[in-house]
């Protein structure tokens, strides 16, 4: 043997579950099921409002180790500490295209975009009383809801939970691709673009929308190292040209 994680453990520890400030501790403990279910191990609850007791581990019954090992945090930065991509999940969707913040994608198409990655993800899920703040969606790169019912589309946590890890488990033997670009790589072309929004003279809330369209896209798509590096050289021959311009005699 040659000691090296089967793709069943490293599907295990590529995804975080982030509890958001949960109400109820027998929704803890199911989450904590579903995730030993789904190959799910790593748990990271952010400010509990209810301690992790006898209930949860009641509900967790064979997902108790997940539990015991769970990591309890203060805020959501100390969450996603190395984490490379961020999914929050709502149940409230946007209803017109110019809701930037609420445009979402389904769990099928959040498992194909990241069976293809060797990413580490955090999946976030929300209070059971009003979910995540549009201030938390903000930290996340891709928002994730699940097709219901317009008569009720509100889901209990834990069930959405289990719809979200039952999509990703059905892609985890994907092969990843070994193409994809470096977080630090997409950081680079998110600048770039927005040093374009600065010489467009956007005012400031037309740019943070802006910002947030161009991130979108690029979660959402399956992008290469390469057309990253295609995508870059156009963006930074355009700024270069047009700070030329404006700036004639080099100064």
């Amino acid at each position: 043997m040659n000691g090296k994680p089967s793709s069943s453990a490293k599907f295990g520890t590529r995804f975080r579950v982030v509890l958001v400030q949960p109400e109820k501790d027998g929704n803890i403990g199911s989450i904590a099921r579903s995730m030993r279910n789904f190959g799910l191990k790593d748990l990271c609850i952010v400010s509990p409002m209810t301690p992790v007791g006898d209930e949860a581990y009641r509900y967790a019954t064979k997902g108790r180790e997940i539990l015991r090992k769970a990591r309890i945090v203060e805020t959501l930065s100390d969450a996603l500490r190395g984490i490379d991509l961020v999914v929050g999940t709502t149940a409230i969707v946007g209803t017109s295209s110019r809701n930037i913040l609420r445009l979402v994608i389904d769990p099928s198409q959040l498992a194909s975009r990241v069976a293809g990655t060797t990413h580490s993800v955090a999946l976030l899920l929300g209070r059971e009383s009003t979910g995540l703040s549009n201030r938390e969606l903000q930290e996340c790169d891709v928002i994730v809801s699940i097709p219901s019912s317009e008569e009720y589309n509100v889901l209990n946590v834990a069930t959405a939970a289990s719809i979200v890890f039952y999509e990703l488990y059905k892609v985890r033997r994907m092969r990843p691709r070994s193409l994809e670009p470096s977080p630090l790589s997409i950081d680079r072309l998110v600048s770039v673009f927005n040093q374009l929004a600065d010489v467009a003279d956007l005012p400031s809330h037309k740019k943070r929308l802006a910002d947030r369209a161009f991130r979108n896209v690029l979660a959402k798509s399956i992008i290469s190292r390469r057309e990253v590096s295609l995508i870059m050289g156009v963006l930074r021959k355009a700024r270069d040209k047009t700070h030329a311009s404006l700036n004639p005699t080099g100064k």
